[in-house]
């Protein structure tokens, strides 16, 4: 019997994610976190031994989020990149990568900003403190921009319902990131753009609805 140490739960998780890129619509959430748990079934019973604090298994707290997702949202909400999420929870970067992916096809995000963004409007994120931030002047163009942003629109997208350009798109972006100091240094676009939205709605440049969107928090 093989004693070689594995990390289990990320080869399930790439196993899922890889069927979900391969069979798109045709497997759902369910099936895919079923195949990865087989995966991870079939190495315990083959005698790998799994890497200590990796064997847990996940589980629903809500009829949309799993106990993993919070903390993933609260990544994106701060900026973070897959490789700093994985680094702050102790997972793979990979099993964070699919994590990602099936939180935004459960919740229908475009991208992550937009899953940010429906998260706040669903009530999902009450325990994450706000940063702290002077106020944030922004014009009414730069508002409109933040909150198609928040959409999950594109800049080319944005720039398409504005009828502007998509360098007037950037200027935009760039300048409002400014002043809501939401670019880490050598952050990507995509996470720059999460955090922004997070900003947003943590001090009221973005409108909650009148009642939560999510019924499941």
């Amino acid at each position: 019997m093989s004693t070689e140490t594995i990390n289990a739960p990320a080869v399930g998780a790439v196993v899922a994610a890889e069927a979900v890129a391969q069979l798109g619509n045709r497997i759902s959430d369910d099936m895919a976190t079923q195949l990865g748990q087989a995966v991870y079934d079939a190495l315990v019973r083959s005698g790998w031994h799994i890497a200590e604090g990796l064997g847990r298994r996940a589980h629903r707290i809500s009829p949309t989020l799993w106990d993993y997702d919070p903390a993933i949202l609260a990544g994106l909400a701060r900026g973070y990149s897959a490789h700093e999420i994985a680094s702050s929870t102790g997972v793979p970067v990979a099993t964070v990568r699919n994590r990602i992916l099936r939180l935004r096809r459960r919740t229908g995000a475009a991208n992550s900003a937009n899953a940010v963004a429906i998260a706040y409007r669903s009530g999902w994120m009450r325990s994450l403190k706000p940063e702290p931030r002077a106020y944030m002047a922004l014009s009414g163009r730069q508002r409109e921009v933040l909150a198609l942003v928040a959409d999950g629109l594109t800049n080319e997208q944005i720039a398409a319902r504005l009828q502007c350009s998509t360098n007037t798109i950037t200027t935009h972006l760039g300048r409002l990131y400014r002043v809501m100091d939401a670019q880490r240094p050598g952050a990507p676009a995509t996470c720059t753009r999460a955090r922004a939205v997070a900003l947003a709605y943590q001090h009221g440049l973005l409108k909650f609805p009148s009642r939560p969107t999510g019924t499941d928090a």
